[in-house]
Formats: C-alpha cells, structure tokens, sequence
C-alpha cells in the first residue's frame, strides 16, 4: 500500500465539470490541412488491413505534430481529448478504423481486450455473448477504470436513443474525498481482490493480491476503480468485503455521479475521444437499438511504455485478459 496523499490535486487533470465547462472546451477539431494529411496517410496504407498499420506507415509531420500535442494534453495536461472532424460525410466505417488506429500508434501499443484477442475492440450489442460483457450491451455502464493506461472510444453510429458517455476526474473525486471524508481514503488505497466476468470462465477466477483503488507514487495519484470486480470477488472469499470499504465504494460511487463533477454528453459519428484511464472515469447510459442501424463505438485500450508511475497492482487487471487470452488460444491449438 502507498502512503496516503493528504494534500488537495492542484492540477488540470483534477477538473471538474464546472471548471471545463462542458465537452466542447475539451474538443480539437481537426483543421483542413490535417484532414488533407489524414487522406494522404489513408491512400498510403490502404493496401493493410487497419490493424496491419503501425507508427512507421501513419507517419506524416502535420499529423505527428498533432499527435505529439494530444499526447502531452492526455499524459501530462487534464487527461482527456475529443477530437471532431473526421465525419460519415467523408470516410467511410472502414477508414474510421483505419484513422482511429493509426492514431492510436502514435499514443501507445494497443492491447488484447477479451478472449477473443481483439485489440480494436467493438462496443456495441451482443445478444449471443456468453460472458456477458457489459460494453456488449444495452444496459447503463456505471462510473468505472478500463484495464490500460490510455483508452479510447471513436463512434461509427449513435443509438435509436440514450447512449450518452459521462466522464469524470477521479483526482477530482480524491479531492473531494479528502475534504469531506479522509477517512475513506485509507480503505480505498487499501483496496481488495478482483475478479472480471471473463475471469469465471479461465483457469483462475480471482486474483492473488488486493488492486488499490488509489495509489501514490512519484508524488501522482492515480486510480484503478471497477467496483463490480470487487464485489465479484467478495463473494469468493471468507468473510466478503471489510464494510469501511463498502461505505468507501459507496461514498466514491455518489461522487463520481455529481452533477458538479461529472461530464455527460453524446459523441458523434466520426468523433474520438482518448483519455488517461489512471485519471479519468466513464460510464454509459443504457440505450435503445434501431435493429437496421445499430450503435456501434471503436474501443483502444493502450499500453503505455514507461507510462505514469503506479502500484504494480494496477497491472493485475490487464494481465487478466492477457493470460485469458493465451488460454483461450492453447484451447483452440
């Protein structure tokens, strides 16, 4: 366990709603020149596959520099970016992938995301999926941490109705913590074992070691928050969850949903929106499928290399579906 940070989060990343004013005060919108270069690189790779293209192929000086700007934003500044611009109008689904990703190969290594080893994952409704996954559903997505350093989320086709992302600053919430409740901060950065849906169906449902909810190092906070993996894995173990960390739970939970604090908005078709997971929460509100058009978002989960020091325990969750997914591949050989 970290020592407790004691001290107010006086940095961009710890924003609020009310300080950020709204989705449009953290949206770049792409200028024509950018949008030429981006036609350039899609000519340029179009004999790859999407996932075929690396950093070397999505090289272009306009674009990079634009890149490396975003980067410092996500890494460095207030952790989240949406970037408008690329529009249906204009590309079609299949460049979508292809610009989303090449993006992503400026920003970090994209990551395995299930069993099934996709690294550009497909948010979107899946009446035959066994494990239940909650970004394959209708159903509301709470206030939560992904499993990589940076995540992204691009959208291809809006919902019949609902949909709508919320994001939050989860040094936000920590300030908020240590001024009304320090007490909870203990139990937090404390934290417990998880265990992910997808885990129940591998060789090993839950973890060894406790995952933090926050941790300190290097003088940075950071946060790992995926409640339901905690209480999943109270019902495996003697005893449940301690109830000074319940109430924590419970405590955060009401924080992350503030009016004040939380942002909630529509993204577009054609919109990106990259955050640093370590700072950063989000969440879905439940929706309605048109049944001939359905929603459908592009997810990047992305290894950082060298990336924001945390608690090695952070790492737990990835290494999850990484060892799921080499199970699932011994099975098929």
């Amino acid at each position: 366990m970290t020592p407790i940070h004691q001290h107010r989060i006086d940095h961009p990343s710890a924003w609020t709603a009310r300080t950020i004013g709204g989705k449009e005060n953290m949206t770049m919108r792409l200028s024509g020149e950018q949008l030429d270069a981006i036609d350039d690189l899609l000519e340029r790779t179009r004999h790859l596959a999407p996932q075929q293209v690396t950093r070397a192929d999505f090289d272009h000086p306009v674009i990079g520099k634009l890149l490396w700007g975003l980067r410092e934003v996500i890494m460095n500044g207030r952790g989240i970016v949406v970037i408008g611009g690329v529009t249906p109008q204009r590309y079609s689904e299949e460049e979508f992938q292809r610009i989303y990703w090449g993006f992503g190969t400026h920003l970090g290594i994209g990551a395995v995301q299930s069993a099934a080893g996709d690294r550009l994952g497909y948010v979107q409704n899946r009446d035959d999926d066994p494990v239940k996954r909650g970004y394959r559903s209708l159903r509301e997505l709470h206030m939560h941490s992904d499993s990589y350093e940076l995540v992204g989320l691009m959208s291809v086709r809006k919902a019949k109705s609902g949909g709508l992302s919320g994001m939050v600053s989860s040094l936000a919430i920590h300030n908020e913590i240590l001024a009304a409740r320090p007490d909870l901060l203990p139990p937090l950065y404390r934290g417990f074992r998880i265990a992910s849906e997808e885990a129940r169906f591998s060789s090993k449902a839950i973890t060894d070691e406790a995952m933090p909810v926050f941790c300190a190092v290097a003088g940075k906070v950071s946060c790992m928050y995926e409640p339901s993996h905690m209480k999943n894995a109270a019902e495996l173990v003697p005893g449940g969850m301690p109830e000074d960390l319940a109430e924590a739970l419970d405590y955060f939970d009401g924080l992350a949903n503030r009016d004040d604090l939380a942002l909630r908005f529509v993204l577009e078709p054609g919109e990106m929106m990259l955050w640093h997971n370590y700072t950063n929460l989000h969440s879905r509100t439940a929706f309605e499928d048109d049944p001939h058009h359905k929603r459908l978002l592009l997810r990047l989960w992305l290894n950082v290399p060298e990336g924001r020091p945390v608690d090695p325990a952070f790492r737990m969750r990835a290494e999850t579906y990484e060892r799921i997914y080499r199970e699932a591949l011994d099975k098929s050989h």
